[in-house]
């Protein structure tokens, strides 16, 4: 953020300019003679401290900030050691919550405005403002509701007094109290640089680690507090084995051993009848192991980590991540949004956009809703189910100099203005980027789409690959990929429910929740003679499992992982596991040894060098970059049948009900309960009103759900978010039908008081 000068600290006499100078906002120049340490500087930074300490309680043994205040600590240094003010201080009702993170302390502010501009200028959310003027000023929300933000855990790191504190760490310790741990978040993709801040084996707060390539001192609030996780009772804490249809604990060496039996048997009859998916939460080191000892030990080259794409998907064939270094994000005159919900998917990423914005940037979105970042954009496009390849391809032609198709693009439900104006932008821009997202390449034209992006990358855009949480790109380079005759993640899934596999292993992953078709993964588990589960908890999938294996998170093991742009990066344990858990790299060198293939690795440091041997630019630090977009992809749009019902839309959303988040306080009440999108003509005609109870139904499937009636979700769709676990959202979908449609009717009377309990958070 630019200086500002608000606090007055760094008060300066500068020769020739008669008046108290604030160094911070001062440009120096040739011969310039500034004093900064005179009697006379000293004595004026003394009197403002004086002042900015007359209403302040000096509370610092009971405020969170002690030990880590500027105001602390330039008072020990430039304080007058006793206070003249002898009058009452004023006082206000206090601690003024502000949602389930922030609390204000209002006698504590000193009005520096830093909370307020870090909205402004950096985040771009305005979630709070300064309110009333002169003496009577003070800093509230906008909002009626709680303050709506996904970085508000930023204002508290650079609020310099205790005026902003978290619930989720007052009052738990001080600074000297804990020992800083670096480490990386394991959220989304992008891998952002943290302090795990550590006290009597517990991490009790997570700060953001300053790498100014990557996301600089700034951490998304699921970053920064959904890590309570890590500590929830009902972490795994010993094997768990399948006798007499109950899962129940048992030893490392008896799980092992029946581990190590099933894998011979399958090998015996074909190592084509194991196969592997996971991938995403596992370190560099652990992916590798993975596939080293499914390919060379098990034979099997039926390896995925993509559990969540459908058959045929775009993704399946494109390198995911990003092209350039995050940075260069902010240097782009021109961002192009496909499929992507920046803020919701990869939010660090938007505050690189934004910096491009403020710098003349031109943003675009082509989404199936219209986007929180909408008021920043210079076009916002909403086309027709499917036809993001049709749109895309026809501004991709208007710049090679083609005129756009007028027809087209109105059948396609879009301007045809915005798109002349984007593809003009597009031709006179000299660092555009397109970002293609999950929604896009997983929807019905996602072929289109990557066609239309290609003759993009021709004329000059760089294509960015946004898909991919956690170390997926760590596992892509690691290996855990199909080889060559082997099967991708969703024909995994589909062979196992024909009855091709005696084994499926699972590493990380959750398909029961996370595969878009139920009944695709229903049938799987049903014809699979023997599941195995690596897992931090007991989740849907490894409550149907033979064998589940209690697994370490990454604030539990050492090793690498890589993010978004092939950044690879180191993780430090900084607690140890619950109970009996282990690493999954440990598990499959103990299983390695079981089938005759001992290994000689002694730590992480060893395995990285075997991965360092095998992928080329491997080292800590690196970033192993994507090659761009190459090929030809044939047109795969079909307008949809017409239909009485509506289209049914889900997509990512950052604070979600997973396995982690929901046991995350902070983020399980910032999510709240899932709801249902509707347009307000859909909900009138349907008698649905704001809040009221829906249900959602096709086929023989149904959900109820609170509708949310908004025009961020066009008229003939309905939107639902993903990620929530009680929520049985794939029970709507099926991989046959990549443009699902659904019923939607008002639930009234004893049918509603029923489905309300359920419905409630």
């Amino acid at each position: 953020m630019p200086p500002l000068g608000a606090c007055r600290q760094c008060l300066v006499r500068v020769e020739k300019i008669p008046r108290w100078q604030t160094s911070c906002t001062l440009l120096a120049e040739e011969g310039m003679v500034v004093h900064a340490s005179t009697p006379e500087v000293r004595a004026a930074q003394e009197r403002n401290l004086e002042f900015l300490l007359i209403n302040h309680p000096l509370d610092c043994p009971i405020c969170d900030k002690g030990g880590e205040c500027p105001l602390q600590d330039q008072t020990f240094t430039y304080g007058p050691g006793r206070s003249r003010f002898v009058e009452t201080k004023r006082d206000f009702a206090k601690p003024v919550s502000l949602g389930p993170i922030l609390v204000l302390d209002r006698e504590r502010c000193i009005l520096c405005w830093r909370c307020v501009r870090f909205g402004e200028i950096i985040a771009g959310d305005e979630a709070l403002k300064g309110f009333e003027r002169g003496f009577a000023t003070e800093i509230n929300t906008p909002f009626t509701a709680p303050v709506r933000s996904k970085f508000i855990g930023n204002t508290i790191s650079i609020c310099p007094v205790g005026a902003l504190t978290s619930r989720t760490y007052r009052f738990r310790a001080r600074p000297w109290d804990t020992t800083p741990v670096p480490s990386v978040c394991n959220h989304c993709g992008l891998g952002c640089a943290l302090w795990l801040d550590v006290r009597d084996r517990t991490v009790v707060r997570v700060r953001a680690r300053e790498v100014p390539d990557l996301n600089d001192i700034w951490l998304c609030d699921l970053g920064q507090f959904g890590f309570s996780w890590l500590h929830a009772r009902d972490r795994l804490t010993r094997p768990l084995v399948r006798r007499d249809g109950r899962l129940q604990e048992a030893s490392w060496e008896e799980a092992l051993v029946l581990v190590a039996e099933r894998l011979r048997a399958a090998r015996r009859d074909g190592p084509g009848r194991v196969a592997v998916l996971g991938g995403t939460r596992l370190t560099n080191e652990d992916n590798f192991l993975l596939r080293r000892f499914f390919r060379e030990v098990v034979g099997t080259p039926h390896i995925d980590h993509r559990i969540d794409a459908r058959p045929g998907s775009a993704s399946l064939e494109v390198a995911w991540g990003l092209r350039t270094p995050l940075p260069a994000i902010s240097q782009s005159d021109l961002l192009l949004l496909v499929g992507c919900d920046i803020t919701e998917e990869y939010p660090i990423a938007w505050l690189r956009m934004k910096q491009a914005i403020d710098r003349g940037a031109a943003l675009y979105s082509l989404h199936s809703r219209s986007l929180e970042i909408r008021r920043f954009a210079r076009g916002t496009l909403v086309p027709t189910p499917g036809a993001e390849g049709v749109v895309l391809s026809q501004a991709a032609a208007a710049v090679s100099g083609a005129a756009p198709d007028g027809a087209v693009l109105r059948e396609a439900g879009v301007d045809p203005a915005v798109v002349e104006a984007l593809a003009a932008e597009l031709r006179a821009a000299r660092a555009p980027m397109v970002f293609l997202g999950k929604s896009a390449l997983e929807g019905p034209a996602g072929r289109a789409v990557l066609r239309a992006a290609h003759h993009l990358q021709t004329a000059g855009c760089t294509v960015q690959v946004m898909r991919g949480k956690g170390n997926a790109i760590g596992a892509a380079l690691m290996g855990v990929l199909p080889a060559p005759g082997g099967w991708s993640a969703p024909e995994i899934i589909r062979q196992a429910g024909s009855g091709a596999l005696q084994v499926l292993y699972l590493l990380g992953g959750d398909p029961a929740t996370e595969v878009a078709d139920a009944r695709a993964w229903e049938a799987a588990r049903a014809r699979t003679p023997f599941l195995v589960v690596h897992d931090l908890f007991l989740t849907e999938t490894a409550r149907q499992a033979d064998m589940v294996l209690p697994a370490l998170a990454f604030a539990e093991k050492d090793g690498t992982v890589c993010n978004l742009e092939g950044r690879v990066q180191r993780i430090t344990a900084a607690v140890r596991g619950p109970g009996e858990a282990r690493s999954d790299a440990a598990v499959l060198a103990a299983l390695a040894a079981r089938l005759g293939v001992p290994w000689a690795y002694e730590g992480w440091e060893d395995v990285f060098a075997a991965a360092a041997a095998a992928v080329p630019g491997l080292a800590v630090g690196a970033i192993i970059t994507p090659p761009p977009l190459s090929g030809d992809w044939p047109e795969d749009y079909a307008p949809p049948p017409p239909s009485a019902d509506l289209v049914l839309t889900s997509g990512e959303v950052l604070f979600d009900l997973g396995s982690m988040t929901s046991r995350s306080p902070a983020i399980a009440e910032l999510a709240g309960p899932p709801t249902v999108w509707v347009h307000p003509t859909d909900a009138a005609a349907r008698g649905l009103t704001d809040g009221a109870l829906a249900q959602l139904s096709a086929g023989d499937a149904s959900l109820v759900l609170r509708a949310r009636v908004t025009t961020e979700v066009p008229a003939g769709r309905v939107f639902v978010p993903r990620g929530f676990d009680s929520l049985p959202l794939h029970r709507l979908l099926s991989w046959d039908r990549p443009m699902p449609t659904v019923s939607l009717r008002a639930v009234g009377g004893m049918a509603a008081a029923a489905a309300g309990a359920e419905a409630a958070p």
